[in-house]
């Protein structure tokens, strides 16, 4: 039976999963190795890298002709698609977005006791601003316990190729950084060491890198999307008046104006107007706000109007319940509608995440909900749930 489904899974991988790369993906991305002689251990073996746009795994998986195991959101396994169809197949591995997975490190031990190459994005989802996020420990471990070759990828120019907000691809360059780690090298690295080379190869900051910088990025409606992400205006301080069209953010309070190019770089025509230099630094005021805010803010800390909940039913397929607003305060989390008003308190809220760009989910027990957003920011809602949960414990030390 093993046989047979390893002929399978090869089969799978080098005539659906191969193709589409060097097709499709290659013709789109840009992508290329920035040593091509670099080339994969025999499996079992592990990868890890960043994550800066959606097809990270396949521009990776792309150079090997053995079939990769991918740990991805659970999300993706969700109902009967053909993406769930084409993940169950691979053999990938379901991960709770967002937190650790006791039960997804285990599955990823049994994939490499029985030879096979996984890939994991130890950020645990997909930078918004471009900068490789905290990691998640744990891998290290596993590292230590299998003993098999360590390959890390460093994805450069990935997030400028396409933004996670994005409506829109651009045209630039993604080059593929390799370093292996054979197993005589682990052998004589502590976990901690493992750790800390695995959190320096793979950090990226693709609007700051000077080396992207320098190549020609371009595209159009490069702003459209970017209300997902951003929603403080940063001249005048209004949260959620913040509109796209083409290139251009535009503050509905004070009427300021920021065009925004393929690199991220912000400009604005009017001098009066502050205008912070990138998106990474308006990321980073953003953060330096919510944290101000949570220290002068007593009772009520953020809301979100014409928000759409979504539950989960029997299938585990997400359904539209009702519209309503959305209240933050430091006890608990409400849900105003015309008929209802769903209260949870925030200390049992776990597993907060965006999924598909406009949803912000979480679960609270063994229930999951999910809130849909229409043009504004859903990403808001994680910064403050982040900095309510001590997040700022986690960047001074670096990992989660």
């Amino acid at each position: 039976m093993k046989f047979f489904r390893s002929v399978f899974l090869w089969i799978i991988w080098n005539l659906f999963s191969v193709p589409f790369v060097k097709t499709y993906i290659k013709h789109h991305y840009r992508f290329s190795k920035a040593d091509r002689k670099q080339k994969f251990p025999k499996a079992p073996f592990m990868v890890i890298a960043n994550h800066g746009t959606f097809f990270d795994p396949w521009m990776i998986g792309g150079y090997s002709h053995q079939p990769f195991c991918f740990m991805v959101n659970d999300d993706g396994f969700r109902g009967k698609s053909l993406s769930a169809w084409y993940l169950r197949s691979i053999d990938s591995i379901p991960k709770r977005k967002g937190a650790s997975d006791f039960k997804a490190m285990k599955a990823t031990i049994e994939r490499l006791h029985n030879k096979k190459a996984v890939c994991i994005f130890p950020e645990g989802q997909t930078t918004w601003d471009g900068e490789t996020q905290l990691l998640y420990r744990g891998i290290e471990k596993i590292i230590k316990k299998v003993n098999c070759p360590l390959v890390m990828v460093r994805l450069q120019g990935n997030f400028l190729t396409k933004p996670w907000w994005a409506d829109s691809l651009r045209k630039g360059r993604i080059l593929l950084h390799f370093k292996t780690l054979e197993q005589a090298d682990i052998e004589q690295l502590s976990s901690d060491e493992i750790f800390d080379t695995i959190k320096s190869y793979i950090y990226q900051n693709d609007i700051k890198d000077p080396e992207n910088a320098a190549v020609p990025f371009t595209g159009v409606r490069l702003a459209e999307g970017l209300e997902r992400f951003v929603w403080i205006c940063m001249h005048c301080g209004a949260e959620d008046t913040l509109i796209t069209n083409d290139n251009t953010i535009k503050c509905t309070s004070c009427n300021g104006s920021w065009d925004i190019d393929a690199h991220c770089r912000l400009t604005s025509s009017d001098p009066s107007f502050c205008c912070l230099p990138d998106l990474k630094d308006w990321s980073d005021m953003h953060k330096e706000r919510v944290q101000e805010f949570l220290t002068h803010r007593k009772n009520e800390l953020t809301r979100s109007s014409n928000v759409t909940l979504q539950t989960e039913n029997n299938e585990h397929v997400f359904e539209n319940k009702e519209n309503g607003t959305l209240i933050l305060s430091r006890e608990e989390l409400l849900f105003e509608s015309g008929s209802s008003v769903l209260r949870w308190p925030v200390k049992e809220i776990t597993d907060y995440v965006v999924q598909k760009k406009d949803i912000f989910e979480f679960r609270h027990n063994s229930d999951c909900y999910r809130f849909m957003f229409n043009k504004k920011s859903p990403m808001k809602w994680i910064f403050y749930f982040r900095y309510l949960n001590n997040y700022s414990i986690c960047e001074k030390q670096g990992y989660y």
